[in-house]
């Protein structure tokens, strides 16, 4: 019988990359959606990994012995936390454009309905999920998913397979700061819109208190969401704008989560 064309000691690393790619893709912006099949994400990192593999491997000439059950279990356990470090920071971008357009529900009176949201099967409001899907459109148009696979492949170079060094305070200091951010990029992303209907619904006020006659309830309702769509389509620019920006300082954040990881 003729020998396999490859070793046990490559089926192992074989094993530690695809574990780490879907780690990540299970996590990542549009490959991690709900609406994608879960054959089609494991055929897509299996093809990343059969892409990846010679390279990776070039890296590390002097591949060690077969690995012990118990060191392989813990190098696995490993990629899994650095596939999902890196597809839980990858989704923020998102998380922020979904909190968004919650904000914007609340006061134009879209908050009590919800949908399904496709992308990660949980409920969501309606501005919300227009805008994730418009900004879905605008991450493809910006290059975004090829930074995704340009994040996946730079991760085997900064963070080796058989080595990782987590700095665990600056690491969790950085994590924190990413959360945060995402509170104020989703205040700074809803602030045109959600401010354009506090002063209507001031001025609806001021209406209220010199003409009492008018039912302000059935004038303000259609009121402030022709308004609050109106302000969206005119803030709509200055927020792809504002999202190209975003998506900057989500790739920089990314690498140097990388290198603390390193």
């Amino acid at each position: 019988m003729d020998q396999l064309p490859f070793t046990l000691e490559q089926i192992q690393f074989y094993i530690l990359i695809f574990v780490r790619i879907s780690a990540i893709v299970a996590l990542l912006p549009i490959f991690g959606s709900q609406m994608i099949p879960y054959q089609l994400k494991v055929g897509l990192s299996l093809l990343l990994s059969v892409i990846l593999f010679s390279s990776i491997m070039s890296t590390h000439p002097q591949i060690p012995q077969t690995l012990s059950i118990g060191l392989l279990i813990l190098l696995i356990v490993k990629e899994v936390m650095v596939g999902l470090a890196i597809g839980f920071a990858a989704s923020f971008i998102f998380t922020a454009v979904q909190f968004a357009g919650r904000l914007i529900d609340t006061e134009i009176g879209f908050g009590f309905v919800e949908l399904v949201d496709p992308f990660t099967d949980e409920m969501v409001t309606v501005f919300g999920q227009l805008q994730v899907m418009i900004f879905t459109i605008i991450f493809l148009l910006f290059n975004g998913h090829y930074f995704l696979l340009l994040a996946i492949q730079k991760s085997f170079e900064i963070i080796p397979l058989m080595g990782m060094h987590i700095a665990g305070g600056p690491v969790s200091q950085h994590i924190t700061t990413m959360i945060t951010n995402v509170f104020i990029l989703a205040i700074k992303f809803s602030a045109p819109i959600y401010v354009t209907l506090i002063l209507t619904e001031m001025a609806l006020g001021v209406v209220a208190r010199t003409a009492p006659q008018i039912n302000i309830f059935f004038v303000g309702m259609p009121l402030k969401i022709v308004i609050g769509l109106l302000a969206a389509i005119i803030v709509f620019p200055t927020l792809a704008t504002l999202f190209r920006s975003m998506i900057e300082a989500l790739i920089q954040d990314i690498w140097r989560l990388l290198y603390l990881m390193a």
